[in-house]
């Protein structure tokens, strides 16, 4: 009997071993599959025609560049980890070349850059707030207020391992430290204003800082942040926003509101569906990022809120104008937005940035050359 014993176990050892090696083998050949359709899926909906319009706006140059594949974006009522999809070329390092740009006119004077002034002809007042949530553990937002530049950055991170407030912090960071320093890397771009290419480079700059430290650490790959940044030049009486993302700038003025940005999102890609919400473009994921750069010549009395998904998520755009028809200050208007966003569930953190712009013959306030 132990003669027979030792081949038959030897026999239902092999036997057991082949099944296994079919069953991993089968699962995965069905997991390759799914990555496949996967791609598939992303890469037809990048390949898809744009559908970016900016409301009240006049587009004087198509987009040159695509967008790219989606980024995962965190929409859940829990706070999740989600690792962000792997997208566009692992190569790093400084751009050679001008970011791509789709240039907007959102004011039709705004089209031709006027001579500067000596004196100021409009000053802003701004107030910052950014916030938690109600079912975020951290807040990914960050935010820069430099009223004295006129310079307004939200930026909404995203990535695991603390990814998007790092992503969030270091644009910031970034886009600061080039204004405070006047440095700017990357040629000068000869078909926007300085001023608006000097943002445009900031934002770049930013992109390629997310890029390197993601590349020191695995744990922060495909980490990124949407950027929605505004500089008011108040010798010229001009607004450049440069814009990747789903964070918004709307204009309040006389007594309407009206959205300055078209949300970089999949569904403006043609996409339905549960990926609709998804981020066809941010920064930190691709060596050189689009850029949407948006001109305006703000008008004594408008108000201008620079905002994270946080708010347009939980609040709609009649309850934002009904709010900022108040007339209050800045503080005021801003913390009663936050406020709205988590009175209505406050499933994300939310950020807010309102400026206010004032007559300088009417203020008391010294005007600030830019």
């Amino acid at each position: 009997m132990r003669e027979q014993a030792l081949p038959i176990a030897i026999a239902s050892a092999v036997l057991f071993f082949a099944v296994y090696l079919m069953v991993w083998w089968m699962r995965e050949r069905s997991i390759a599959r799914k990555a496949a359709a996967s791609v598939v899926k992303v890469a037809r909906a990048a390949a898809a025609p744009a559908k970016t319009v900016a409301p009240s706006a006049t587009t004087i140059a198509p987009p040159s560049a695509a967008s790219g594949p989606a980024m995962i974006r965190i929409d859940y009522d829990e706070d999740v980890e989600l690792e962000g999809t792997k997208v566009g070329p692992t190569k790093r390092g400084r751009a050679s070349v001008s970011p791509p740009t789709q240039k907007i006119v959102y004011d039709e004077d705004a089209a031709i850059d006027e001579p500067t002034h000596s004196g100021a002809l409009i000053l802003v007042t701004a107030t910052a707030q950014t916030d938690k949530g109600l079912r975020r553990k951290r807040n990914e937002d960050s935010v820069l207020s430099r009223e004295e530049d006129g310079i307004f950055v939200v930026a909404d991170g995203m990535g695991g391992y603390r990814g998007g407030e790092i992503a969030s912090k270091l644009a910031v960071s970034t886009i600061e430290r080039a204004f405070v320093t006047q440095t700017f890397d990357g040629p000068l771009d000869d078909a926007i204003p300085r001023r608006a290419s000097e943002l445009v480079r900031a934002i770049q700059m930013a992109n390629e800082a997310i890029l390197e430290r993601a590349e020191g650490d695995n744990q922060l790959t495909g980490m990124g942040t949407t950027i929605c940044a505004a500089r008011f030049s108040a010798n010229k009486q001009r607004l450049y926003v440069g814009h990747v993302g789903d964070s918004r700038v709307y204009c309040f003025r006389n007594g309407k509101l009206r959205q300055m940005t078209s949300d970089h999102t999949m569904n403006n890609l043609g996409v339905t569906g549960e990926g609709a919400a998804h981020l066809s473009r941010a920064v930190g994921v691709w060596p050189v990022v689009p850029i949407d750069v948006v001109f305006g010549k703000p008008q004594p009395g408008d108000l201008y809120v620079l905002c994270s998904d946080g708010l347009t998520k939980m609040v709609t755009d009649e309850d934002i104008g009904l709010v900022l028809a108040t007339n209050a200050a800045p503080s005021v208007v801003a913390e009663a937005l936050v406020k709205a966003a988590n009175d209505h569930g406050g499933k994300d953190n939310v950020s807010v940035i309102v400026v206010r712009v004032d007559d300088p013959a009417t203020s008391n306030r010294p005007g600030v050359a830019a």
